[in-house]
């Protein structure tokens, strides 16, 4: 999709009676990024009872609104989600939208659920709040965004016991909305943004012997562009891939864990083979489960990223997204034992 941008005006003059040369077109304005990055919160209250999902909205003065799935509901499936990874599993999808005197919201959530406890869930999602003046979900530059893990093993008033001394690799999706801004090498483009959704395969590795999280987006798998899978009132099925695909960058993470198994940090590096990049910021912060797989780890690690980047040519990008990432021996338990008793 692209986003209008101010392209400079090319200005020639003519010399009446004489073979003057073209003078050169000045250079597009690419603004500059402000690379200001603000953590994306992850947590907010969710309920899930009787197969109705429930989820706060926050909203940026710090109010909530409340949207579940039996009364705002404007879409619900399932054939797009994968096979759920944990055994004994349920998952399913839902788009909800609020048409509220305040502004309109819309929410895009997933849950995945224990079918023999199904109050040992975990939901995930994201969510635009528009101001009262937007007319229509295409308007979504005026609307704030939010991203959201949530569910019983993350609850803070329960923190993880994490090991002494033994490290755990995690594996999962992450995924969100990746916008980037053509610099001058790019021709035509230079000036004008591409807006998609983005997914890829991310992998941690938690040494808790050393209190450090480490870990990469892209490096295991190329991160890929996925338009209409979640955000197609805004994002459409046919909207062509932007021209400069994410699938070559790396996004590189590392941060310090904190003894209840939270964390939170700026250690961020953005890759690509092809593009210099010159600056890379964010933030990124996360929670491990207060489950254990198999091995006495913690099963599961959660979190959400908001990563600018800047090039040589003044290119600037952005990925704003969520993570949810298993242990082998989460993913591989053929008994259900591995899923945590509550």
């Amino acid at each position: 999709m692209k986003i209008s941008a101010l392209i400079a005006l090319l200005l020639t003059s003519v010399t009446a009676g004489c073979s003057a040369d073209r003078a050169d077109p000045p250079p597009v304005e690419i603004p500059a990024p402000t690379f200001a990055p603000v953590p994306q919160e992850f947590r907010t209250q969710t309920t899930f009872v009787d197969n109705v999902l429930s989820v706060d909205v926050r909203y940026p003065e710090g109010r909530s609104r409340t949207l579940n799935t039996a009364l705002h509901q404007a879409g619900s499936w399932s054939q797009y989600l994968a096979r759920p990874v944990m055994p004994n599993h349920s998952s399913r999808e839902w788009l909800l939208t609020d048409n509220h005197y305040d502004g309109k919201v819309l929410l895009y959530a997933t849950a995945s659920w224990n079918d023999a406890d199904p109050g040992d869930y975990l939901s995930a999602g994201w969510w635009l709040v528009y101001p009262p003046e937007a007319r229509d979900l295409l308007e979504f530059e005026s609307a704030t965004r939010g991203v959201f893990i949530d569910g019983p093993e993350l609850d803070p008033a329960r923190p993880p016991d994490l090991p002494l001394a033994s490290t755990a690799t995690y594996v999962g999706g992450a995924g969100g909305v990746y916008t980037y801004t053509y610099g001058h090498d790019w021709d035509d483009l230079a000036g004008s943004s591409d807006l998609t959704e983005f997914q890829g395969l991310l992998a941690l590795t938690a040494d808790f012997d050393s209190n450090r999280i480490t870990g990469c987006l892209g490096c295991i798998g190329p991160i890929e562009t996925a338009p209409g899978q979640h955000l197609f009132p805004v994002v459409t099925w046919w909207d062509p891939d932007p021209t400069a695909l994410p699938a070559d960058y790396d996004i590189r993470l590392s941060a310090s864990l904190g003894a209840n198994g939270a964390f939170e940090d700026t250690a961020i590096a953005v890759m690509h083979p092809e593009r210099t990049v010159t600056n890379a910021v964010g933030t990124w912060r996360g929670q491990f489960s207060n489950r254990p797989d198999g091995d006495g780890n913690p099963r599961r690690v959660v979190g959400s990223t908001d990563v600018h980047f800047a090039e040589a040519d003044g290119s600037h990008g952005r990925f704003t997204g969520i993570f949810d990432a298993l242990t082998p021996a989460t993913v591989t338990a053929d008994d259900g034992s591995a899923n945590g008793a509550n």
